[in-house]
């Protein structure tokens, strides 16, 4: 049996990679907001169809700079949004202004996080796929411990295709490492979990699988 070692994923790694990655140069925000409005807004659309998030509160795990949760907070008018990192440098480039609600910030490790509250919708994208084994369990444990009864988690990680297979080598080409899972894993990992899978999709060329589900 292939033994699958643990991705390198550290605050300080992460810390890097955002120092690296470009944010000020001129047009960069519309690129990027063109870029996350191909691959992964009208993906979240298609799940959340016919769902709203009005006046409830979203929780994001392995927020990074927090632009995916921006984008939910202002399509469907938020009461409030928690970004939990722990990328201290992610967490410093959240443009607050872009959320149109309030905003909390929390630098820490989601595999040691308990929430001091339950909320009505967590999320999280590109984020499971930098844990093996065990830890895959525990961070979608994070998930449906963060949500309350009823309430939603959509969840999106790369899974083995011909589409990831390029977009991996171009993501560590820049330190990141990741390993994909399979349709029927994070399907397990839900239930698992407590997790009624109500709706599931796939984006970015099949890269990206994501699932729509709610706490039971």
């Amino acid at each position: 049996m292939q033994i699958v070692s643990q991705p390198k994923n550290s605050p300080q790694l992460w810390d890097k990679i955002w120092a690296r990655t470009p944010s000020r140069f001129p047009g960069s925000q519309t690129l990027e907001s063109l870029y996350r409005r191909l691959v992964y807004f009208s993906a979240f659309d298609a799940l959340l169809r016919s769902f709203s998030l009005a006046n409830q509160s979203i929780l994001e795990l392995g927020s990074g700079t927090g632009a995916n949760s921006a984008y939910l907070a202002q399509r469907h008018g938020a009461q409030s949004v928690t970004l939990l990192d722990f990328s201290e440098g992610a967490l410093e480039r959240v443009a607050i202004k872009r959320f149109l609600c309030p905003v909390t910030k929390i630098q820490g490790d989601l595999l040691e996080f308990t929430p001091k509250q339950q909320y009505d919708f967590v999320h999280s994208t590109g984020l499971i796929e930098h844990f093996v084994g065990a830890q895959r369990q525990k961070v979608v444990g994070v998930h449906a411990a963060c949500v309350r009864r009823g309430g939603l988690v959509m969840i999106w990680v790369p899974v083995h295709s011909p589409a990831f297979a390029v977009i991996g080598t171009l993501n560590r080409l820049i330190g990141i490492e990741e390993i994909p899972l399979t349709e029927k894993e994070l399907r397990s990992l839900c239930l698992q979990n407590g997790l009624e899978i109500i709706r599931e999709n796939h984006s970015a060329l099949g890269a990206m699988y994501g699932v729509l589900a709610r706490k039971v």
